[in-house]
């Protein structure tokens, strides 16, 4: 604001005039970006709606899941089967494995797709490493468990299984350990801090090298060992005509990090007791 004097006019209330000028403000910032729904989820996950209206595991009409754990919701059981297409039994060497991860009669939540050598596939059998994905309906990856080459017999007690659980891009949610132990099949479960979140023990009938076509049943502990609250059975499912593990989790309320953990630890207990040579028919040896 400044004062300006007129000389020489000839209106009295010239003689002295004020002029108002604006205030100096600054340029408005422009908006090169708009706010994006992308930003709230982690790395390049896209968040897609999901339908979910006949759902079992939902009352909601959709979702936009956050990350690929988020369809384990509600999730109480799970069944884990393994598919098999007509060109890879007419094929002479096995290939990766694929499976579908659903709720019992209802939704399928994940396909599981294998990514492991030939060599190990022809010469390590069901003891090769692996990485296993999960893509969940949104057709994007969801869970990765990660599987390296060790022995499932408890003489080579120094490399036991060890299955890892990631959560995309690079999120370690926990891991599963075989224990050494001659007779019963033991597993501990740990979370992403190395705390141990359930105990899993076997039948003490299960032999490393041949599941002998029966139901088994693993039960899931407290990390005491003292109290049982769910478990992985291979067992035989009469609408589906084939055997299928079932994962029961502690509750549908637990959180979907530990339920993340316990369906990796089913697909170990699947590699190294149950799994089937498409060419064969027969359970192979993990040892």
């Amino acid at each position: 604001m400044f004062s300006t004097n007129r000389q020489g006019s000839n209106d009295p209330f010239d003689d002295h005039v004020t002029a108002t000028t604006f205030l100096d403000t600054p340029d408005p910032i422009p908006i090169v970006d708009q706010p994006s729904l992308e930003s709230n989820y982690p790395g390049s996950r896209r968040p897609i709606p999901v339908a979910t209206i006949d759902w079992q595991s939902s009352r909601d009409g959709q979702f936009i899941p956050r990350n690929g754990l988020d369809f384990l919701n509600g999730v109480d059981k799970l069944f884990i089967q393994q598919t098999v297409e007509l060109n890879e039994l007419l094929a002479n060497v096995d290939s990766e494995n694929r499976y579908t991860i659903k709720v019992p009669r209802g939704e399928t939540l994940y396909y599981a797709s294998e990514s492991s050598t030939n060599f190990q596939r022809f010469c390590c059998g069901s003891s090769r490493a692996f990485t296993m994905r999960l893509f969940d309906q949104t057709q994007q990856e969801a869970i990765e468990f990660r599987r390296r080459l060790a022995f499932g017999n408890c003489s080579f007690w120094c490399y036991l299984q060890v299955l890892e659980i990631w959560l995309p891009p690079g999120e370690l949610v926990g891991y599963v350990k075989q224990q050494m132990t001659l007779s019963q099949p033991i597993f501990l479960a740990y979370n992403r801090h190395g705390n141990v979140a359930y105990k899993i023990e076997g039948p003490s009938d299960t032999c490393m090298c041949i599941s002998n076509g029966k139901d088994k049943h693993f039960k899931i502990f407290n990390p005491e060992g003292t109290t049982q609250l769910g478990s992985v059975n291979y067992q035989w499912d009469q609408v589906q005509t084939d055997y299928i593990m079932c994962v029961q989790f502690p509750s549908s309320s637990i959180d979907d990090r530990l339920k993340a953990i316990l369906l990796g630890a089913a697909f170990l207990l699947e590699y190294m007791y149950f799994e089937r040579s498409k060419i064969t028919g027969c359970l192979r040896c993990s040892c």
